[in-house]
Order: structure tokens, then C-alpha cells, then sequence
């Protein structure tokens, strides 16, 4: 995804909250908005709806963006640690 670099994971942890924040607010803000207006939309209700689905996929973003930066993200495996490697192997048949 994007690599932004934040280095402190105070300010990563702050940027995920508020990416949830984000997230959660303007989903909800956007739900209630759509179920009020229900069949009378104009073309402005319209274009906050976007705006506020926007602010949804932003806070998204965020919460994507500090994940990738603290680590939570799935990496692919090393190369050199592959599942047929004799390390693997040993501790497979240690294990059982």
C-alpha cells in the first residue's frame, strides 16, 4: 500500500485512532444522512454523501498507512526461510 514515514510509533498509534474515528464517524454521519433523505436527494445531498465517503476511505487510509508503519501488516516470507528449507524441516519433526 503507501509507505509514509512516520518513525515514532506514538504518532502511528495516533494516526490509526484516528483513522478509526474517521472511519466511524463519517460512516454513521453517512448512513443517518442517506436514511433521512431517502428519495429526496439533490444534487448537493449527493455531493455530500461523497464527500463523507470519502472522509470513510481517508480514515481507511490512515488506519492502513499506521498498520503498515507499526508492523501489523502481512509480509511475504522470507526467501530464505522457505517451508523446505532443513531449518523448517527440524523444527516440523522436532515438533511432532
Amino acid at each position: 500500500m503507501f509507505h509514509v514515514p512516520i518513525r515514532s510509533r506514538f504518532a502511528n498509534a495516533i494516526l490509526g485512532v484516528l483513522g478509526v474515528v474517521y472511519f466511524l464517524s463519517a460512516s454513521a454521519t453517512l448512513i443517518y444522512y442517506v436514511v433521512s433523505n431517502w428519495g429526496a436527494n439533490s444534487l448537493i445531498d449527493r455531493a455530500l454523501q461523497g464527500a463523507l465517503l470519502g472522509a470513510a476511505i481517508a480514515g481507511l487510509l490512515f488506519v492502513a498507512v499506521a498498520a503498515g508503519n507499526l508492523g501489523f501488516t502481512r509480509r511475504p516470507p522470507s526467501p530464505t526461510k522457505s517451508p523446505t528449507s532443513p531449518e523448517h524441516r527440524t523444527a516440523a519433526a522436532a515438533g511432532s
